[in-house]
């Protein structure tokens, strides 16, 4: 149930994209004020990029009556998968895991452009008088019973908590660990400074129809140091990431970033690259409407919270792209905030002590650290495992049987079934009798750590542990 209207309680989200307005939506159900902060004029940006939305996120945004519009005017689902070897476009392998995760959760594994998801996200929020655009962060400051954000054109916005939904390069994540060496212990952010690191870029985009892709076909291919990823929407629009791998590891401000010429300069030098057997890089960038590059940072940081301040999203996890489930984990981060805040506030009357609210704060980071880095892990995992870095990973491709469908239906559903949920509102009605999805939120209730099955991938045995909460 929502919180009544007698608790004094704000909160400052900064950052208005999948963390964020997920947080709005989740405060707007759960009656917590909040101000949402977005540094661009412009709440959907274009930049090329792509969103899959998994069940684990579904079921949050159906919780909250999110997911139908989406489902119906945005995304496509996905149905059949490839594997192919690069250099010739050869088939290693093909299935249908993401219908049979479908036909077990009730939820498709979904991609949209981000943009359009964002826009969906914006659209049905009820009080947009709540988002101001173009109100770039620059310092955060605490007082004894509240915290102020100033902003680059002046305005000022106070409230009890500030979030950080703004990002890898957030500046909240940047302003909680100045004050916490200012006024923490000693060392507490020393793991956190070089926590950010990259070893491989990405070049994305979305490409106008190429008639032979097939709609909700998505195909993998392999080449040593390299992978192309790509999506088919139901207007057969690629949206497609080409991973490279870079000479070495890169670490926080020595991570590169690239200009336009260099970016032209790679697709040149890489356009016989097969994304399928007919189609190649340069047929991608040929086409397309917008592309992008960037390097792929990965984080889990230490310190989630301090103060008043708490991030989320990738301002505190990132990972890369390749499973899919940077928009999903912070649609759960957003939901296990909010299950705190909601907790905390319940029976609340006036001002919240500093106490419980740092309490609530770690809560949540409690309950979604060991969760986000595990998807952090096997996120990067994959990427390593597609772009066949080492020696192991060339000969397990080349002459291992691949993981069956099913079996990987097994693994993305042991991950969807064991997620959080907004524990305020009503489940949706696809998942209340779906004897898969109770099991899983008794096992997030009694917070086990349960191991996926082991499998036997060629050469290695794979094993990854998900915790449950």
């Amino acid at each position: 149930m929502p919180l009544p209207d007698k608790h004094k309680f704000k909160a400052i989200i900064v950052g208005g994209s999948v963390a964020g307005l997920t947080l709005a939506h989740a405060f707007s159900h759960a009656n917590i004020d909040y101000v949402l902060l977005e540094a661009r004029d412009t709440i959907s940006p274009q930049i090329g990029a792509s969103i899959v939305i998994m069940p684990n996120g579904a079921r949050i945004l159906d919780q909250m009556g999110l997911y139908d519009e989406l489902r119906r005017e945005i995304m496509t689902p996905m149905t059949r998968s490839f594997l192919r070897q690069e250099d010739d476009g050869r088939l290693v392998s093909s299935n249908e895991w993401p219908r049979m995760v479908e036909e077990r959760l009730g939820y498709t594994c979904g991609i949209s452009e981000r943009m359009l998801f964002l826009r969906s996200m914006y659209g049905q929020l009820k009080d947009k008088s709540k988002v101001r655009l173009s109100k770039k962060v620059v310092s955060i400051q605490h007082g004894s019973d509240s915290v102020t954000v100033k902003c680059e054109d002046g305005s000022e916005f106070t409230g009890d908590v500030v979030i950080g939904a703004d990002g890898i390069h957030s500046r909240t994540r940047t302003e909680m660990q100045r004050y916490a060496r200012e006024t923490g212990p000693p060392g507490l952010m020393d793991k956190d400074e070089n926590c950010i690191t990259a070893e491989y870029t990405c070049i994305f985009g979305i490409s106008r129809p190429i008639p032979t892709l097939h709609p909700g076909d998505n195909h993998v291919s392999s080449s040593i140091d390299h992978s192309g990823l790509m999506f088919i929407t139901s207007d057969r629009l690629p949206q497609w990431f080409f991973i490279s791998k870079m000479p070495s590891k890169t670490i926080g401000s020595s991570i590169p970033r690239f200009t336009g010429p260099q970016m032209r300069a790679e697709v040149q030098k890489f356009a016989d690259f097969k994304f399928t057997d007919t189609v190649t890089f340069g047929d991608l960038t040929e086409r397309a409407e917008k592309m992008s590059w960037f390097a792929l940072e990965e984080a889990n940081h230490e310190v989630w919270t301090y103060g008043r301040v708490v991030c989320l999203g990738d301002a505190i996890h990132k990972m890369t792209p390749n499973l899919g489930q940077g928009g999903n984990q912070a649609i759960e981060s957003a939901a296990v905030l909010t299950n705190c805040l909601v907790e905390m506030l319940d029976g609340q009357e006036g001002n919240v002590d500093l106490g419980e609210l740092q309490g609530a704060l770690r809560k949540y980071q409690d309950l979604r650290q060991r969760r986000a880095e595990k998807f952090i892990r096997l996120s990067g995992m994959i990427t390593r495992n597609e772009a066949l870095e080492t020696l192991r990973h060339v000969l397990r491709f080349l002459y291992f049987e691949p993981l069956s469908g099913e079996m990987l239906a097994d693994i993305q559903t042991e991950m969807y079934h064991t997620a959080p949920y907004l524990n305020f509102l009503p489940l949706p009605s696809k998942t209340r009798d779906n004897e898969l999805w109770i099991e899983g939120m008794k096992r997030v209730k009694a917070r086990k750590d349960v191991p996926l099955p082991k499998y036997a991938l060629p050469g290695i045995l794979f094993q990854t542990q998900l915790t449950a909460c």
